[in-house]
């Protein structure tokens, strides 16, 4: 079985002595157990869902080493800052070569070698349940994104409208959604190529992101139609960043191998209203849409 990569940080050697000698005896305890860890792994290997994992974990170890926290880096993950005059023990976690990510354990008091071979072989099995989850994590998320845009799919959306309806409903707030379609955009395939066309719809997802709020959610529905869905938000204020979107679209050069066109959108929105289905408020979205580019195009319809 794989071991984890160690990475040590400590600071004074200064210990209490009460609570060390009952950790002391507890590990012992665990140590001469060989039970205990394989009751720890089979928890580990009840879960696929990350946070669950690590807090399993955590609730399963803190007691023992008397912890402050734990807390746990994805692979390429930015560390927060750790609190001064605590003192902390870090490992990288790799498994057949693969990194896992980073695990830190930080307490008052410095870790003894004694406690340091107990939480190596502590971790030992968190590895294969770790890449389980991880693994799970990568392949829920490519079911859930569009492979060409990064935004979310059709099947995202059919979820999070659901999802985002109940809590309007619930906390009464309001919620909108924006269909947006590109104008023209067989032309764009049909002249300049399908590479130019992905080039197209990748740059004009960044164009969409760069208005909306980290709250938004953008779904690519298909083809050249996306769709914005807006939580606790009114129907003005979808139709200012609508605007916005517009706008952004129309005065961005959209530029392949040399060659540079200006496309522009057409976008619906509608407006939540009691008893309105997920079915009801993408369809007015969608009529809206069908009004907005049957009438001219790169405009904005709103339908309530």
């Amino acid at each position: 079985m794989a071991t984890p990569t160690l990475s040590v940080v400590q600071g004074s050697n200064e210990y209490h002595d009460h609570s060390q000698n009952r950790i002391r005896k507890t590990i012992d305890n665990l140590n001469a157990d060989k039970y205990a860890l394989l009751e720890l792994a089979n928890k580990l290997h009840s879960t696929l869902e990350l946070d669950t994992l690590i807090t399993l974990f955590k609730l399963d170890i803190t007691p023992i080493l008397n912890l402050d926290d734990v807390y746990y880096y994805l692979p390429g993950e930015t560390k927060q800052k750790e609190s001064k005059g605590r003192h902390l023990i870090s490992y990288q976690l790799v498994l057949h070569k693969k990194e896992l990510g980073e695990i830190t354990l930080i307490r008052r008091s410095r870790f003894n070698q004694k406690e340091q071979a107990f939480i190596e072989k502590t971790l030992v099995t968190l590895l294969a349940p770790l890449n389980n989850a991880l693994n799970y994590q990568q392949a829920l998320n490519l079911a859930l994104h569009d492979p060409l845009t990064g935004v979310y799919n059709r099947l995202a959306m059919d979820n999070m409208v659901a999802r985002e309806i109940e809590l309007s409903q619930r906390n009464d707030t309001p919620l909108a959604m924006i269909a947006l379609d590109i104008d023209f955009f067989k032309r764009v395939n049909d002249n300049y190529g399908h590479a130019f066309g992905d080039h197209v719809l990748k740059q004009l997802t960044e164009c969409i992101k760069q208005q909306i709020r980290s709250t938004d959610a953008v779904f690519r529905y298909g083809g050249e139609e996306f769709n914005l869905l807006l939580n606790n938000t009114n129907l003005r204020g979808a139709q200012e960043l609508a605007e916005r979107v517009r706008k952004t679209i129309e005065q961005t050069p959209f530029t392949l191998d040399g060659v540079t066109i200006n496309v522009t959108a057409s976008m619906g929105i509608s407006f939540f209203k009691e008893n309105d289905s997920a079915r009801d408020l993408f369809k007015r979205a969608d009529d809206a849409l069908y009004q907005a580019k049957s009438s001219g195009r790169n405009k904005i319809i709103s339908k309530w």
